[in-house]
């Protein structure tokens, strides 16, 4: 009995923390969408006003439309995208050939781009934007999205660590029906390894969608950055201004917001994959 009454204090008492920890989390977001509902007048009276009246869902209008902002979220979208095909798909392959074949000085390959991980960005930053100036680059997409096609050494060293517990057998079927390397890959490997693929695209996504410093530095015409580096030169001439820039941000964090929960259940099945054998 004692038992029993234990294990419900203790099942009381972690309901009641996470409980707590939740809403300690979801506070900052309801007071960021209510405030971005606010005329500058509300955002500023004490004490809080939680639910404005009147709510200006206007704001929304007119800093999407009148402001221009879609133009950011179409180059975040294009960026995010286009990362997440391009460097998903480059590593996925790379990872294969590591996972699948042998060949000499594999493993000393594999960890000269296990080390690049140590790397910082800042430490490559310079001779990349000296060599992306001289061949003309500088002010387009190509210095974001070109390097994508030579994939990512975290995700390599993911996607491989998922491969190599794929039996072989699969493999071998699919060459006695004919089956090449690359459809192996695309057809039998890549389904099989669905769960790592999205948490790997989660990794991009999220990496290229909060991305201030690569933009910021390659590109040079406002029209073509995108939300992160936007809401860094995000003004208004109204009396709004600190209001629209919280519905800038909530219109930055929706997205983001949307792919995580849509790609939960992925990540709750991929989130040990870096410690398979």
């Amino acid at each position: 009995m004692k038992y029993k009454s234990g294990l419900l204090a203790s099942k009381i008492f972690i309901f009641s923390f996470l409980a707590l920890l939740s809403f300690i989390i979801l506070v900052p977001f309801v007071y960021l969408f209510t405030s971005s509902l606010k005329t500058s007048a509300q955002y500023f009276k004490i004490p809080i006003e939680w639910i404005p009246s009147p709510a200006l869902w206007s704001n929304y209008s007119y800093v999407f439309v009148e402001l221009k902002f879609y133009i950011y979220m179409w180059n975040s979208t294009f960026l995010a995208v286009s990362s997440v095909v391009l460097s998903v798909l480059s590593s996925s392959l790379i990872a294969y050939g590591f996972a699948r074949f042998k060949f000499p000085l594999r493993n000393g390959m594999f960890i000269l781009v296990i080390a690049t991980m140590m790397l910082p960005g800042q430490v490559t930053m310079l001779p990349l934007f000296i060599y992306f100036k001289s061949i003309g680059w500088l002010g387009s997409y190509k210095p974001l999205l070109v390097p994508q096609l030579f994939g990512s050494a975290y995700l390599i060293f993911l996607i491989r660590q998922f491969y190599i517990t794929l039996p072989r057998e699969i493999d071998e079927a699919a060459k006695i029906d004919g089956c090449g390397y690359l459809r192996i890959w695309w057809n039998v490997i890549m389904p099989q390894a669905k769960p790592v693929l999205i948490v790997s695209a989660l990794f991009v996504f999220l990496g290229s969608w909060k991305d201030v410093f690569g933009p910021l530095i390659y590109l040079s015409d406002r029209s073509s950055y995108p939300l992160a580096v936007g809401l860094l030169y995000f003004t208004s001439p109204t009396s709004n201004a600190y209001t629209l820039i919280l519905v800038a941000i909530v219109i930055a964090l929706v997205p983001t917001l949307l792919f995580f929960i849509f790609s939960q259940k992925y990540l709750n099945k991929g989130v040990n994959i870096a410690n398979l054998k």
